[in-house]
């Protein structure tokens, strides 16, 4: 029986996150369990529907840590007991598992355990949502989400809607890098990985559902305002210049990062997406 320590973060979708686990723990009878979450001060009762659930640790958060901020917590403090386990698993707590969808994905792992696997996800129409992600370019920020088929893809980062880490790479591997709040974490964090030569696979399967965020009323929503657009960019879940500059800067160099960082603003004063 495979130990797997799976490590997600929550806010204020309590029936999400409890679909999310209980169709992981009751669709991989095989795989014990056990759980960090990082309740970031959810008021709808997630707290108190966490706690009833076996080997579940909860972390509290201070209202303002976001996706990048929780899993952060729960990272830092996985690291002292992932000796325990066989492998960690970065997820999100709104994705819907499959039957067997992580037994299935522990078995598509190489018996030697030194590759990263990434789930691929798809919508409801049952198009791929999240997934592997390739760079499709050597000078810019511009990448392609994939999963494999009849041959594994390897890949240069990912979404970590579903994202099993050995323990023995798990421990190796730093945080998320401290200036990110919400976007940009995972990838940030897959492309850390790459650097140290740690393989990342794609499986060729299905192992959710979760679909993609639309983009109505984000800063990319064309029907709003140029302000509105300008106000959301800045916010935590938008695109905020000094994480983006940072993310790009820290893997494409100072001169894209400058050029990138304008990018969005003359899509906002031209009306693009």
């Amino acid at each position: 029986m495979s130990r797997i320590l799976g490590i997600f973060t929550c806010h204020n979708r309590k029936e999400k996150t409890m679909r999310c686990l209980d169709s992981l723990i009751r669709n991989n009878p095989s795989i014990s369990f056990s759980f960090i979450a990082v309740d970031d001060k959810s008021t709808d009762g997630t707290r108190k529907a966490l706690s009833r659930y076996e080997n579940m640790q909860i972390i509290s958060g201070n209202g303002q840590c976001y996706y990048s901020g929780g899993m952060r917590l729960g990272i830092n403090h996985a690291k002292n007991q992932c000796a325990q386990y066989d492998w960690i698993l970065l997820f999100n707590d709104d994705v819907v598992f499959f039957p067997s969808s992580i037994e299935k994905l522990v078995a598509y792992s190489p018996a030697t355990h030194d590759e990263i696997i990434t789930g691929a996800i798809c919508d409801e129409y049952g198009k791929l949502s999240y997934g592997g992600v390739l760079k499709t370019s050597r000078f810019k920020p511009s990448f392609q989400i994939v999963m494999s088929l009849n041959t594994h893809i390897s890949c240069d980062t990912f979404n970590a809607n579903c994202v099993l880490i050995p323990a023995k790479i798990f421990k190796y591997l730093p945080n998320i890098d401290h200036c990110y709040t919400h976007s940009m974490g995972d990838f940030d964090y897959g492309l850390e990985a790459k650097k140290r030569n740690i393989s990342i696979t794609v499986s060729n399967f299905f192992v959710g559902m979760c679909s993609d965020n639309p983009l109505d009323g984000t800063w990319r929503d064309i029907h709003l305002s140029r302000w509105e657009r300008l106000l959301k960019k800045e916010k935590p879940k938008g695109l905020p210049i000094r994480e983006w500059f940072h993310f790009v800067k820290k893997h494409y160099g100072f001169p894209c990062a400058c050029v990138s960082s304008i990018t969005p603003y003359i899509k906002i004063l031209l009306k693009k997406p």
